[in-house]
């Protein structure tokens, strides 16, 4: 509990420095700069920077320093090492009455995702269990497309898709929250 606070100190001086909208780029300034666990957000903060954005965009906006602070305790694998179990972030979630739908299956998703209005998705970006896991936030737009906010390390803007196909059909899916 000492690291978490110690972090958590660390990450409340970068509140101000956030850009206003969904963030994207956890490997750049000033995301790169939070720390969770032993590691920068850059290694290993994504599933907190994920449920920040759906929080902004359900309309319960929540500090990003706080949503680690909270997480941590009981979602983190080895001091962050390996990020944040994401089948926990369910139960944050639900802990914050917001309403997800939890599913485990990329059919399931798929099928529900184009029907809903956002949510945070996690998948390897490679071989199953040969590659890291990343967990993104996406919306569903007016339109149909999908844009998918913290997609790449180094990028500071949402990518866009035509489809939630498009956006993840390639990926080999662990688990989604949406609404």
């Amino acid at each position: 509990m000492i690291l978490n606070q110690k972090n958590y100190r660390n990450n409340r001086l970068y509140e101000k420095t956030l850009p206003a909208g969904m963030l994207n780029g956890q490997g750049i300034a000033p995301l790169n700069r939070y720390r969770y666990g032993l590691f920068s957000y850059a290694w290993c903060g994504c599933e907190i920077i994920a449920t920040y954005n759906l929080l902004k965009m359900y309309g319960k906006p929540q500090k990003l320093c706080d949503i680690g602070k909270e997480i941590y305790p009981y979602g983190h694998l080895l001091c962050g090492f390996f990020g944040t179990n994401v089948y926990t972030l369910k139960h944050y979630f639900k802990a914050h009455n917001i309403p997800v739908k939890t599913v485990y299956k990329k059919s399931a998703f798929l099928h529900l995702a184009a029907r809903g209005r956002y949510g945070v998705v996690s998948f390897w970006t490679g071989r199953v269990m040969a590659s890291s896991i990343h967990t993104v936030a996406y919306r569903v737009e007016e339109d149909g497309t999908v844009s998918v906010f913290n997609r790449y390390n180094n990028r500071d803007f949402a990518y866009r898709f035509n489809s939630m196909h498009e956006a993840f059909g390639a990926y080999a899916f662990i688990v989604a929250n949406m609404l």
